[in-house]
């Protein structure tokens, strides 16, 4: 939770601000949405949002961008910030040089979508090439963040920047120049704990790393061989003790640090796939961690390895990559498939399931945003689905920029009313009464339709499952991300719910269902795993991961959990 040294000078702003101090974990309205998700990465606006719009309808304003990207914005006071990538990556027919990738961090004003001010820090080489997976989302995709008085960015290899308001640099930090087995670049966006800036740098060098937010300076980090495949925001709990912890998914385990030392407090073993791109969200001492083929709930607390003594429970047929909506005792989420699940946050176990919107595929990477009056599920090309679950779902309206070809991939912002949106070509001011026009707004970009990652690298690959070091899907997690049921067994039915090819699903029932009795169960699940795995991708740029431990030693001075 972020606490300022200076307030807002807004009186709603400065009593909210000191709430938080009093109460570091509440979900509140405020003034502002400073970091992804906004208050702790919940994805939750206490305020009324428009529920309908389009290019005509509902604008304030629209900015174009200088690049593309997929980073979501955040708003402090009158300032929307945002990032971009560009000189690079902008086609993927034809990339350009890499040498020539620039980042950049945007300040919009809030009342007019005017850019107030741009900065574009040199870029650190060599980076990832954009191939593969990284096509998906290129390089600008961690979403800043703020504590009232400066603004942090993290643009991955090239380091952590922090600017004022005003866009005066103040000073930057490199965190680390590796690459990981997939190659897919920085995703973590940065969070605030105290007087802490939190850097998920777990592509750059297995590491989380605490930044003093006021110098730069390093105080902490956690860094280990089994810290990998995280692309998740650092998020605090606090546990029934009192003590808070920051809760990070990874490809094998899942671990809890202190924030205050950065040592390791406790760990659940749980494989949940090559990389995590959702965050976790957490309510009343409770950790629920999201990930394509596992949702898994943990006590917070207790030490060393809490396995057994503090997972409530586990299921398969996670959301993917968009991050979960706790809602009393509901947990929501849509998944990549842009199928919605409502799950009993007791036990686990769903409640309902529902496709939104029209047609079977509408991909999404955008997590759910719970307003006071409505939710919002923002896909890549089918627009913005709004909704309400109470008294029960119904479907309100589906919002599209049918002048905006270009994919939205970001999570929504909410301040005063309200939405900032991206796609990668415009910033979006949403409001009612709005009165812009899309027609009017001349993009400064190439326009290109998004193709899913999917398809287009299946198609240009030849290869059902491949990342740019062939190991970037584990088969395992995989499967189990289609066990919607939860039956240990994947049926057409369920396979035909993923947002993969026709033609993948298709080769995936053939070759798995050997029995023929319309089922891959899980002995035949086992043999098509196998058969699916290639060889071990290379470790692209982990030079120094034989020096690191396997896994940091454990907080000193506490006892063992039972």
């Amino acid at each position: 939770m972020s606490t300022n040294t200076r307030l807002n000078p807004r009186l709603i702003s400065a009593c909210l601000a000191l709430f938080g101090l009093l109460v570091p974990h509440v979900v509140c309205r405020g003034e502002d949405w400073r970091q992804f998700r906004g208050e702790n990465a919940a994805g939750v606006y206490a305020g009324n949002v428009p529920t309908e719009w389009g290019d005509q309808q509902n604008l304030k304003w629209i900015t174009p961008l200088p690049g593309k990207g997929v980073s979501s914005p955040v708003v402090v006071g009158d300032r929307v910030f945002t990032t971009t990538f560009s000189g690079s990556g902008q086609e993927v027919s034809q990339p350009g040089k890499i040498e020539n990738l620039r980042r950049h961090l945007v300040c919009v004003d809030r009342q007019s979508g005017k850019i107030l001010w741009e900065r574009s820090p040199p870029t650190r080489f060599p980076e990832d090439k954009f191939e593969g997976f990284i096509t998906d989302h290129g390089y600008a995709s961690c979403t800043p963040v703020s504590d009232g008085e400066r603004v942090f960015v993290f643009f991955g290899k090239s380091g952590v920047y922090a600017f004022d308001l005003e866009g005066k640099p103040l000073w930057q930090q490199f965190v680390g120049g590796e690459s990981g087995p997939t190659e897919w670049g920085a995703g973590a966006s940065p969070s605030i704990y105290k007087d802490l800036l939190l850097v998920n740098a777990c592509d750059e060098t297995q590491a989380l790393i605490a930044l003093d937010r006021t110098s730069g300076d390093e105080v902490w980090r956690v860094e280990a061989q089994l810290y990998e495949g995280s692309y998740s925001t650092p998020v605090v709990g606090r546990a029934a003790d009192g003590s808070d912890e920051i809760v990070i998914p990874l490809a094998d385990e899942i671990w809890g640090i202190d924030p205050d030392t950065g040592k390791l407090k406790w760990w659940v073993a749980v494989s949940l796939g090559k990389y995590i791109c959702s965050t976790p969200v957490i309510g009343d001492g409770v950790a629920y961690v999201a990930a394509s083929s596992k949702v898994i709930a943990i006590k917070l607390g207790g030490i060393g390895d809490v396995t057994k003594s503090h997972t409530l429970w586990s299921r398969n047929a996670g959301p993917g990559v968009p991050s979960p909506v706790l809602d009393q005792e509901n947990l929501v989420w849509v998944g990549t498939n842009g199928i919605l699940t409502c799950a009993d946050t007791a036990t686990g176990k769903t409640i309902w399931r529902k496709r939104m919107g029209k047609g079977s595929r509408n991909i999404t990477y955008a997590s759910l945003t719970k307003a006071n009056n409505v939710w919002l599920s923002m896909t890549q090309q089918a627009g913005t689905i709004a909704f309400r679950l109470k008294p029960e779902f119904e479907e309100l309206s589906i919002n599209q920029f049918a002048g905006d070809n270009s994919p939205f991939k970001c999570s929504f912002a909410a301040a005063n009313g309200e939405l900032f949106v991206r796609s990668d070509q415009f910033l979006y001011c949403i409001a009612e009464g709005g009165m812009a026009d899309l027609a009017k707004v001349e993009s400064r970009i190439p326009t290109q339709r998004v193709t899913d990652a999917f398809s287009s690298i299946i198609q240009s690959s030849g290869r059902v499952f491949q990342g740019r070091s062939g190991n970037s899907v584990g088969p395992a997690q995989l499967l189990m991300t289609f066990d919607v049921n939860n039956d240990d067994k994947i049926s057409p039915e369920e396979l035909a719910e993923s947002p993969m090819p026709k033609f993948v699903q298709s080769i995936m029932m053939t070759k798995g269902d050997q029995n023929k009795d319309g089922f891959i169960d899980a002995e035949e699940r086992k043999t098509l795993q196998a058969s699916m795995q290639g060889k071990p991708g290379e470790v692209i740029g982990r030079k120094n991961a034989a020096n690191r431990p396997v896994r940091p030693p454990v907080l000193v001075g506490a006892s063992p959990s039972n």
